[in-house]
């Protein structure tokens, strides 16, 4: 194995790229809707990792022979910041493999055949010449739009760019393959499926010529709506191929303010006043709700969801309910964040979390585990004691987690740190009798960290939710 290149990605080489494909799908360029994908946080694109990995691969290895095919398959998601490494195996002289890997876990993984191309263009592509897609913003359709959808792409990406942003590799395929790889994440990203998608496989065979030359025409070929995939055929610019993506579901939405309003009575909730750290989406969003609609007034928290905590909040006050939000860091010190508060808190519930699911190559990183605790543990004392000081009696909520039970794969650090919780949880309570803290182990609820595109069962939040907030402001 041949070490070829690392490097991390920043936003700016984010923006970059996307400008340069087309692809601005908000999973790679916006904070804010990011978090609320499978991904958590911005992610680089499959596009711009592959020809990185092959410009590496030209600039590392003298003599290279020409490209015939390759086959990219896209695992996991590479985060911004996080050191990637490109990895060249040889296995024969006219077969090789890339991987692309963070901390020696494989996120992508590419199979490459060298030697003359084989292939004419396809002639399935007349058909599509008429139908122009052009998108400046991310298309939102269904899944079952999806299907029979055919059309044709004017490559965003210039010459120019080809030769600024990968320089070797496009001296080694030519500019136009590499604008044609480029256009397949702006097919994925804004056109088909759109918003809601996650590039998987790509399967190219170099071709002498191909049909239209500037352009990549597509046509979906098959769908499978138990993975919610997507398969498209593709051709143009000196490749054909095909594309194979996800067609993630939509962000989780809570339950509104209206359909909640028969569930709890108007005054069951008066005269408490609840802070809701994570009150600005998920489990933290549908308490504040439940709270407001039984008359209790509400502080929600919000740390990077500035625009969700708004949104929460208006929606609460037009149906008449009491709520304010709060910039909130579970890491920082908590008295200092609670000092303008302008009501004392009698009960709190605490949602803090950062991203879960990580892939790792160990079955334990020291690492995540501080960070968890971090938040499950230190920022929950810290919260505790910051209420207490203003506070006699207090009521608190730990959501802790069935994993502490179950000891599901891959979620070592996680399960570690919600069981400290819990330990930390009981010793409040047997030692500090003005507090009380309920904790409880949720199952899997549907949020947008555990949401997937496999049908998976999940437990209603609303049914979990609404009896621990009666036992919690009943305290």
């Amino acid at each position: 194995m041949t070490r070829l290149a690392q490097r991390a990605f920043s936003h700016s080489d984010q923006v970059r790229f996307a400008s340069a494909s087309g692809d601005h799908n908000p999973m790679h360029v916006d904070m804010l809707a990011a978090r609320r994908t499978q991904a958590g946080a911005p992610v680089v694109h499959g596009m711009n990792l592959l020809l990185w990995a092959f410009n590496s691969l030209v600039a590392a290895v003298p003599n290279l022979l020409p490209l015939r095919s390759f086959t990219a398959q896209f695992y996991n998601f590479v985060h911004l910041e996080e050191i990637v490494h490109a990895d060249f195996i040889q296995h024969e002289p006219t077969r090789a493999k890339l991987t692309i890997s963070v901390d020696n876990v494989p996120r992508s993984k590419v199979t490459l055949e060298f030697g003359e191309a084989i292939r004419q263009h396809s002639d399935w592509t007349s058909a599509s010449l008429d139908q122009i897609v052009f998108s400046p913003v991310p298309q939102d359709g269904n899944f079952e739009s999806a299907r029979d959808r055919s059309g044709y792409l004017p490559f965003i990406m210039t010459e120019q760019d080809s030769d600024e942003l990968f320089p070797s590799a496009t001296k080694w395929l030519g500019p136009q393959r590499i604008c044609a790889i480029a256009a397949t994440t702006y097919l994925v990203g804004m056109v088909c499926p759109g918003v809601h998608s996650i590039y998987r496989e790509l399967d190219v065979e170099i071709c002498t010529e191909s049909i239209p030359p500037r352009a990549l025409a597509f046509r979906v070929i098959r769908t499978d709506e138990r993975f919610r995939l997507i398969e498209h055929e593709i051709s143009g610019g000196d490749i054909i191929g095909q594309v194979k993506t996800l067609a993630r579901n939509p962000p989780v939405q809570q339950a509104s303010m209206e359909s909640l309003a028969d569930l709890v009575r108007p005054s069951e909730f008066a005269g408490t006043v609840a802070l809701i750290v994570g009150g600005s989406r998920g489990l933290g969003e549908l308490t504040a709700k439940l709270i407001a609609a039984g008359g209790g007034r509400t502080i929600i928290t919000w740390k990077t969801g500035r625009d969700d905590a708004e949104r929460v909040t208006t929606e609460i006050r037009q149906a008449g309910g009491n709520c304010e939000s709060l910039a909130y860091d579970s890491r920082l010190l908590a008295a200092e964040q609670l000092a303008s508060l302008n009501a004392t808190p009698t009960h709190a519930y605490y949602f803090a979390t950062p991203p879960i699911f990580r892939p790792q190559s160990q079955i334990f990183s020291p690492e995540r585990l501080r960070d968890f605790l971090a938040v499950y543990v230190d920022g929950f004392w810290q919260l505790s004691q910051a209420l207490r000081a203003s506070q006699n009696k207090l009521s608190l909520f730990y959501p802790s987690s069935i994993s502490v039970e179950e000891r599901p794969r891959g979620m070592t650090e996680y399960t570690m740190a919600k069981a400290a919780g819990e330990i930390l949880c009981a010793d409040m309570n047997a030692f500090m009798p003005s507090l009380r803290v309920i904790v409880k182990r949720l199952p899997r609820l549907l949020t947008d960290q555990t949401a997937s595109n496999t049908a998976a069962e999940t437990t209603s939040p609303i049914d979990i939710m609404l009896p621990i907030v009666r036992e919690v402001q009943a305290s």
